[in-house]
């Protein structure tokens, strides 16, 4: 029997630096940093008629991992937002035809941006988030820049300025951009998708890089990388989620039986699937066929996925209304002992308003099922204790991870 539990997203890679001009010297083992010569985000550190960008030195093999260093070279004639392709360099490295403090990404030129910058230098405008590529300002772990992707809504996939449809896809039922969380699913920004993710629904794996590394808009719009499989022989494998409308659900909400499926979620919110051509009300649950699989799934609340205790939970636009579908049938706990020796997580609708510590699940607010107003308000003790065993190693240790650029332009 397999054991699912909440997995760690990758951390983004991160930039190295190097010569300037395109033609000094090149940093070519991108696990190993360079002296910084210039700011990319600032846009500082190279001379007059240069700008600070990415200048790819080895081209990887599926371009998502790609060597290269950070450096300057000429600046481009295209305007940010403005169509824009690869340019080689007299050294034979390859850099871009954007204007200063710009990159090409997926064939437009977008602002260069600081990961950590909320405001100032290096932040991107309002209703944009600053997301990192698979490729782009890389070295050893740590991501030292990325581009600002515009804003979204992970339900309904619209824009947050101007409200288009699936991110701007020029046809919603076949979308060239998803909606992924970024700030620790504080925002939401569009990044490129494709046909080559659509089948990665719910409890499929996402796309992955050729070293196995997954990408945050691996898994089909409305879905992405959250939990982690461990399939007994101790590998863990990312699988995807269906992002849903949550609802704040225990067994006294729900009742004891449950007609309406209140815990997969809220039926009355639109939201849209990969056919859909605008959000559809009914669609933001996870019943089977919608952000459901064949299993009866609950529709969590994504703050108790990155922190238990609602107490340090930090608040975000979507504690009270985000969720993830969770196959809670299949988060099996095996004892070491008998009695009994195999526990499966109950669904919300099982789950109790509240659990007294020694409870073996605890409270369905300790479970994600409510959201983080609803969980705050309960009186104590409400079994929000990590336990040692069980179901602790579940909660999701949320970290940006990388997107793939190359294969969707």
């Amino acid at each position: 029997m397999k054991k699912l539990a909440l997995g760690a997203l990758l951390v983004g890679l991160s930039a190295a630096c190097g010569g300037g001009g395109g033609g000094g010297v090149k940093l070519l083992d991108a696990s190993i940093d360079a002296q910084v010569v210039c700011n990319p985000s600032a846009g500082t550190g190279c001379a007059t008629g240069e700008k600070c960008t990415w200048i790819v030195d080895v081209k990887g093999a599926d371009r998502n991992n790609d060597i290269g260093h950070t450096g300057c070279t000429a600046v481009g004639a295209k305007a940010l937002g403005a169509a824009c392709s690869e340019v080689t360099l007299a050294d034979g490295s390859f850099s871009d035809d954007c204007g200063a403090e710009a990159m090409c990404i997926s064939g437009v030129c977008k602002p260069i941006c600081d990961l950590d910058a909320v405001s100032g230098t290096g932040a991107c405008a309002t209703n944009f988030s600053c997301a990192a590529y698979g490729g782009v300002f890389v070295s050893g772990t740590d991501a030292t820049a990325g581009v600002c992707e515009p804003g979204c809504d992970p339900i309904t996939q619209r824009l947050l300025v101007g409200d288009f449809e699936a991110c701007g896809s020029q046809d919603p039922t076949q979308p060239d951009f998803t909606c992924v969380p970024s700030r620790g699913f504080g925002s939401f920004h569009c990044a490129p998708s494709g046909t080559l993710v659509y089948p990665n629904v719910g409890g499929k794996e996402p796309l992955a890089d050729s070293l196995g590394r997954f990408f945050a808009n691996g898994c089909a719009p409305g879905f992405i990388p959250f939990y982690s499989q461990d399939a007994d022989a101790g590998v863990n494998t990312i699988v995807c989620a269906g992002l849903c409308a949550a609802v704040t659900v225990d067994s006294t909400i729900a009742g004891p039986d449950n007609p309406d499926k209140i815990n997969q979620g809220d039926k009355t919110v639109a939201g849209k699937l990969l056919a859909d051509t605008a959000p559809v009300v009914g669609h933001a649950t996870c019943g089977v066929g919608i952000k459901g699989t064949e299993l009866d799934e609950d529709c969590r609340f994504v703050w108790s996925a990155l922190e238990q205790d609602p107490k340090l939970a930090v608040r975000t636009p979507y504690s009270d209304t985000l969720g993830a579908c969770l196959p809670y049938s299949k988060f099996v706990y095996k004892n070491t002992v008998p009695d009994p020796p195999v526990r499966v997580l109950p669904s919300c609708a099982q789950l109790p308003r509240t659990a007294p510590k020694n409870d073996f699940f605890g409270s369905a607010a300790s479970q994600g099922c409510y959201s983080l107003t609803d969980a705050l308000a309960l009186p104590p003790p409400t079994a929000f204790r990590r336990r040692s065993g069980g179901f602790a190693g579940y909660r999701l240790e949320y970290s940006a991870a990388p997107m793939a650029r190359y294969i969707f332009d």
